[in-house]
């Protein structure tokens, strides 16, 4: 049970961390209109037409999604996940430059300078960095998503746990031994046996004469 709670960790702190990455760098400054008395950022939103946000957002629902589906559905999900790990970290690695229409068009809101230069940042290369934390995620997801804890589990220990409590208490052994059963040889239909006897024993349970 450790083991798979430890796959599913490792899986889950790159992914979530990728994805939050990546909308991060995606809202940064990736270019800036340089000229004579004009600095204009152009962030990755803008860049990509609001593509870079968007795979960020997709890539943080795969990681919500993963946390409440099976077996099945998580090797699913983790498959489009490297997917779009693939497509931020291509996106980043390429660098798109903002159009020239949208460009003049940053700059003509502070100034009529006709003379400027776009410089690049480091903002897509830390955005192609969160795509390959999300596609690695990804792949982990894909081949250990059958051995990650199901969430059945923890009713299934939490029901073991109560049947032992409810054979180890004293009151119900005592029960037990006044009916006439021995609580050491019949563990598993003392609890049936008691209610029959009590139900027969109690005068305000028995029915109506026939």
């Amino acid at each position: 049970m450790a083991e798979a709670s430890r796959l599913r960790t490792r899986a889950l702190v790159p992914g979530l961390l990728g994805a939050a990455l990546s909308l991060l760098a995606g809202a940064q400054s990736w270019w800036r209109a340089r000229g004579e008395g004009v600095s204009v950022a152009f962030s990755g939103t803008e860049t990509t037409a609001g593509l870079s946000q968007a795979l960020g957002v997709v890539a943080l629902a795969a990681w919500l999604l993963v946390l409440v589906l099976r077996t099945r559905g998580r090797r699913v999900v983790g498959v489009l996940t490297v997917v779009t790990g693939a497509a931020i970290a291509t996106l980043g690695g390429l660098r798109r430059q903002p159009n020239a229409a949208t460009v003049r068009a940053g700059v003509r809101e502070v100034s009529l300078a006709d003379q400027f230069a776009l410089v690049g940042s480091v903002w897509p290369y830390v955005y192609a960095v969160a795509g390959l934390l999300v596609l690695t995620a990804g792949l982990l997801v894909t081949l250990t998503a059958g051995r990650w804890p199901q969430r059945s589990d923890r009713f299934t220990r939490a029901a073991a746990t109560a049947r032992v409590t409810a054979e180890d208490d004293p009151a119900e052994v005592w029960r037990a031994q006044d009916a006439g059963l021995d609580p050491t040889t019949e563990p598993d239909v003392r609890d049936e046996d008691i209610r029959d006897t009590m139900d027969e024993d109690h005068p305000t349970r028995q029915g109506p004469p026939t």
